[in-house]
């Protein structure tokens, strides 16, 4: 605005509109004979027991239990399990089996099952070893909630002298540990770049592009398949005073993290001219769909009602469509906004709040604005109005306007 994240859980199929989060494990209980880790930090942990029962004079058995989810975790819900890494120190395990907390069970190494309903279920894995003890691990699945993240940690702060104004943030794929942003309002069309401690290390100039007040950033595709392209929003209006609105592309160049000073021109910037259907309008939120290319404005408006455009890709210039409504009450100002990498969540901030929604696959990006939405958190910041996925999973970041502003980082719990 102008002055102004043994056995291993695989989730193999996503089938359904509701959301699901999933525990990790931690071992437990006093007698304890199984191992249990996260290797992907997918959820917060809850209940996990590992128990044994011993014959005398036998070693029993090791359970071990690892998850590996994505991001989307909607029910119904297919899950792959797999007891790979028991193990029986003095034998073999000659039974495994597998009760999944809703009335059914499965024996095997290697099994599937779909949670169809919402709620929360006590998965059990029993391993019985050739002398008939046995070891057990329980972890709870919740099957409908909404995700939730630790308290934001400050990773950093953007400390090139020349950003004051940070209006969008966006984390590359393309190059990891890399971010981007840029002012609302400058004298040059330029972008920076950053490590994701918040080092500088660039300064990007858009060829043939113009500055009016450019207020968010996204990544997405574009024109030339398997490539990442970087958009930016010169959508700010507060007077409302503009016939149109532009949104510049450009293909995202490969950054090197190690280098630093860096002083380049973006070449091949592409310009989509856009009006809204009833007249002007100030929009601080731009999303770009990973999956189809849809561009997304979000308005801004002192009554916290804000309008949903959409130019369906392939892009051209032309006339918005109105496509939904967000309702954040009195004093919600719409400020940035994001979509994983994977287009299953998509997020929107004003300056104290924020809110995310899952998507449902194979449905247009705006139609996720259709369910409640989950609220999530954000810092006290001088003026937010940036926030921004992680290059992968559900983790984001927010950073605001300000000299050297901190780079928070929420990861999910």
């Amino acid at each position: 605005m102008r002055a102004r994240p043994g056995m291993q859980l695989v989730l193999v199929m996503h089938l359904g509109l509701a959301t699901c989060s999933l525990a990790t494990c931690s071992p437990g209980g006093s007698t304890v004979a199984g191992e249990s880790s996260s290797e992907t930090g997918a959820a917060a942990p809850t209940t996990t027991n590992a128990t044994n029962t011993t014959p005398p004079g036998n070693l029993p058995p090791v359970a071990k239990l690892v998850d590996d989810l994505g991001a989307d975790l909607a029910a119904p819900l297919r899950v792959g399990f797999s007891s790979a890494g028991s193990q029986d120190p003095d034998g073999s395990i000659t039974l495994v089996h597998w009760d999944f907390g809703d009335g059914s069970g499965a024996d095997g190494e290697q099994v599937e099952h779909v949670y169809a309903a919402e709620g929360s279920r006590e998965v059990r894995l029993t391993v019985t070893d050739d002398d008939g003890a046995t070891a057990e691990l329980t972890r709870t699945v919740s099957v409908g909630g909404c995700p939730k993240f630790l308290p934001g940690k400050t990773e950093g702060k953007l400390a090139a002298e020349a950003l004051t104004e940070a209006s969008g943030l966006v984390f590359s794929r393309r190059s990891p540990g890399v971010v981007w942003s840029h002012n609302d309002s400058e004298d040059a069309p330029k972008f920076y770049t950053f490590s994701e401690l918040g080092a500088p290390l660039g300064v990007y100039t858009l060829q043939g592009a113009d500055v009016r007040d450019w207020e968010d950033m996204a990544l997405g595709p574009g024109p030339k398949p398997a490539q990442d392209y970087l958009y930016v929003g010169d959508i700010g209006d507060n007077n409302m005073e503009y016939a149109s609105v532009t949104v510049y592309r450009a293909p995202e160049p490969l950054v090197d993290p190690g280098m630093t000073g860096v002083v380049a021109s973006l070449g091949g910037v592409e310009s989509f001219e856009f009006t809204f259907p009833g007249g002007p309008r100030n929009c601080e939120t731009m999303l770009v769909d990973p999956v189809d290319g849809d561009l997304l404005l979000v308005s801004k408006s002192v009554d916290g009602s804000s309008l949903v455009y959409r130019a369906e890709a392939p892009l051209k210039s032309g006339v918005l469509a109105e496509v939904g409504k967000l309702e954040f009450g009195p004093g919600g100002l719409t400020t940035g906004g994001s979509v994983t990498a994977a287009g299953d969540w998509v997020l929107v901030r004003t300056y104290f709040a924020a809110r995310m929604w899952h998507r449902a696959a194979g449905t247009p990006l705006h139609q996720a604005f259709t369910g409640a939405g989950c609220d999530v958190s954000v810092p006290m910041e001088m003026q937010g109005e940036a926030i921004a996925f992680a290059a992968a999973g559900l983790d984001y970041y927010t950073t605001s306007e300000g000299a050297k502003p901190p780079l928070y980082r929420f990861s999910r719990g």
